[in-house]
């Protein structure tokens, strides 16, 4: 396949537009860099391979020595900048290292018993236990999909993912022209088109209602995650059908499905699939490709690094080391832990930001060093680090996503060796057994293919990722939570093979032919069909909370019969209610109560007259919408039980948390009315701003 030179560096494209960024200036001049090799159209001549080899090498030793003179400088302005001075650095990098070092002895005296001698360098267990964990993470995020899609993106959803649909369909007509009159190569550009801007199922719905589809898209998720979670096995094929199924909800989820951890479980089942047999879906059916766990610790440096470096790029309070001081009160949506470690003495909350740039800017680096300590040490560092994250806030399943990856940094030994006699012994002689018959020597040849295949295609998709995380240095902005352009030529042998039929038709008819049809074929350019990788989100940029917020501003909706008396909407855990006490929901996720909170993240300047997803809700309120009353609190609509209000409006309330409890009676929190986030609507008004915004 043919591949179309990429896109400029720090560049995300948008539906073909490209915005040029500042040239590199590179460390090595007069080398070859990574950034030349990638964008130009020839590869080097083989007599010039080897010096493009090592200027590239030379490329990127100079990217790597960037970034360490980068959180060199930021950890001695953080230090200055502390109150605390050095201390809680030197504090967190002592843990660290402690930590690390522990781990690594751990994990080097497990791997060496008698009884798990046997399986050093083998990753059998390790993928039952990783697919098992994927299996139930994708579990919920269908189970949530089944509970709330209707309401949020279905025919009468908050956001229909019918007008999207509409929407492209309108703009790729606009492109390339009514499908049923183009030749085969133009109604190949209008399906490419298509995918390429919503990689969805929905397209084949026609005109149908989307309610049923996507209860069946969220039914086929829930049965085939709970297949493989039951037999601790999936093949290719079974884990490419629940991408292609999540990707259909998450390409039309529009606001709601705009979280990073999204294209993260995307990614993530894609390298499960590289490390899962080809067709045989069973626990050990075939032996985990030895590209999977470099191809997972890849990843888990590209979470961990763009996290650290996303917040040493970020806000005030990540240098002076106060943001822990705030997070936790801050953060989304609390568990009935975040008051507890909120109100810790202010000295652990500094430690607590220093170890948390500690553990995302110097442990991810341990990954490079293809050692048992080492990876052993990274790996327990990192899934203590998400569990302590799980347990301080209610983070959906990003923490618990991101666990995976750690995983993957401990081999059958290690994991058989921490295992009492009694389990280990089964264990090593299942696995010995599935060792020796599960590859055939005529499988060796495919296994090495798919593996030099796959590396070349994770290398390909790095590039511009790997500029994103120089920032500065690659030519733009950090991003966070972001995939890049790629694109890709068809074969021309596709469109040869099914225009024939065409072709000998179109000879058959005189070249003075007036029918429209014939007439558009002749102005059709003969161009390549190339389609764009982006939406796909194979391989993408990931990073949390590069600012944090200093005061809790939340939205608190209210609707009113009279225009006088006002009641409020009660979310299912968004904070509003005062007397309303946190739960613990992760890695369960509330849509509308996240877009809400992110909504109020602009603070006291938060306005939702921009918010084209808060007019719709309003719009729904008013109407007195059942589905949407389904995702408030039980009892949350104050007019469930009589006429829908005469308007609703949106006031902006300053939390803190309020001293410890003494009983039920007293609040959880404490608020203060400070500003209007939304003027009092009714009905026509909403729907004419609706109108404007293209939702009507």
């Amino acid at each position: 396949m043919l591949v179309r030179a990429p896109v400029q560096p720090g560049t995300l494209s948008v539906v073909g537009a490209q915005r040029p960024s500042p040239p590199r200036v590179h460390a090595f001049a007069g080398r070859p860099s990574c950034r030349s090799m990638s964008e130009g159209a020839r590869l080097p001549e083989p007599g010039n391979l080897k010096p493009a080899v090592l200027g590239c090498l030379a490329c990127v030793i100079a990217d790597v020595r960037g970034l360490w003179l980068e959180i060199w400088s930021f950890a001695k302005r953080s230090a200055a900048a502390c109150e605390s001075g050095r201390t809680p650095w030197i504090q967190a990098a002592f843990t660290g290292l402690a930590t690390g070092t522990l781990a690594a002895v751990v994990a080097v005296a497990a791997a060496s018993r008698p009884v798990a001698a046997p399986l050093a360098g083998s990753y059998w267990l390790t993928r039952v236990l990783s697919l098992r964990w994927l299996s139930a993470i994708f579990f919920i995020a269908f189970l949530v999909a089944l509970r709330q899609n209707k309401a949020l993106i279905g025919d009468d959803g908050i956001l229909p993912a019918r007008q999207l649909l509409r929407r492209v369909d309108v703009s790729v007509a606009r492109t390339a022209g009514n499908w049923r009159e183009l030749s085969f190569r133009g109604k190949v550009r209008c399906f490419v088109l298509r995918a390429e801007r919503l990689p969805t199922l929905l397209w084949f719905a026609g005109a149908r209602p989307l309610n049923s589809w996507l209860d069946g898209l969220a039914w086929a998720g829930l049965l085939l995650s709970g297949t493989a979670f039951a037999v601790g096995g999936a093949s290719v094929l079974h884990l490419f059908t629940l991408w292609i199924l999540y990707i259909s909800l998450v390409a039309v989820g529009q606001r709601w499905y705009s979280f990073g951890w999204e294209s993260q479980l995307l990614e993530t089942t894609l390298l499960q699939a590289l490390a899962a047999p080809a067709l045989a879906g069973g626990a050990m059916a075939a032996s985990p490709s030895m590209l999977a766990p470099w191809a997972f610790r890849w990843l888990a440096f590209r979470i961990m690094l763009g996290a650290g470096l996303i917040k040493a790029r970020g806000s005030k309070t990540w240098l002076d080391l106060t943001a822990m001081c705030h997070h936790i009160e801050t953060q989304p949506i609390p568990n009935p832990l975040s008051r507890r470690f909120h109100n810790l003495p202010r000295r652990l909350h500094l430690y607590a930001t220093a170890s948390n740039h500690i553990i995302e800017l110097v442990m991810p680096w341990l990954l490079l060093f293809p050692c048992r300590p080492a990876l052993a040490a990274f790996g327990a560092v990192h899934i203590l680090f998400q569990l302590t994250l799980i347990l301080t806030g209610n983070l959906s399943f990003l923490n618990w996503l991101t666990i995976i990856p750690g995983l993957w940094c401990f081999d059958d030994a290690t994991l058989v060796g921490l295992l009492p006699e009694a389990v280990a012994q089964p264990l090593v002689k299942r696995v010995l057994h599935a060792r020796a018959v599960a590859i055939p020597l005529s499988g060796i040849t495919w296994h090495f293919t798919r593996d030099i295949s796959a590396a070349g295609i994770i290398a390909w998709l790095s590039l511009p990722v790997w500029r994103n995380l120089l920032g500065p240095r690659g030519g733009g902005r950090q991003r966070m939570n972001s995939t890049f352009e790629r694109r890709v030529v068809l074969p021309r042998f596709l469109l040869r093979l099914g225009g024939r039929g065409e072709a000998a038709d179109e000879t058959s008819e005189t070249s003075q032919s007036s029918s429209p049809a014939q007439k558009r074929r002749r102005l059709l350019p003969e161009l390549e069909i190339s389609m764009n990788l982006q939406s796909l989100r194979l391989l993408n940029t990931y990073g949390a909370f590069g600012s944090v917020n200093t005061e809790r501003i939340e939205i608190v909706f209210e609707g009113t019969p009279d225009g006088r008396n006002w009641y409020p909407y009660t979310f299912k855990a968004a904070v509003d209610d005062p007397m309303k006490r946190p739960g613990f929901l992760a890695p369960y996720h509330l849509r509308l109560d996240w877009c809400r909170w992110i909504a109020s993240c602009r603070g006291r300047r938060s306005n939702g007259l921009a918010e084209p997803w808060v007019l719709s809700f309003v719009a729904h309120l008013l109407r007195g919408d059942p589905a949407t009353r389904k995702l408030l609190a039980k009892g949350g609509d104050p007019f469930e039980r009589a006429d829908p209000p005469l308007r609703v409006r949106g006031e902006l309330y300053q939390y803190v948390f309020a001293p410890q409890p003494r009983s039920r009676a007293d609040p959880y929190w404490l608020r203060e009315r400070v500003g209007k986030y939304l003027p009092p609507l009714g009905l026509d008004e909403v729907s004419n701003r609706l109108a404007d915004h293209g939702l009507l």
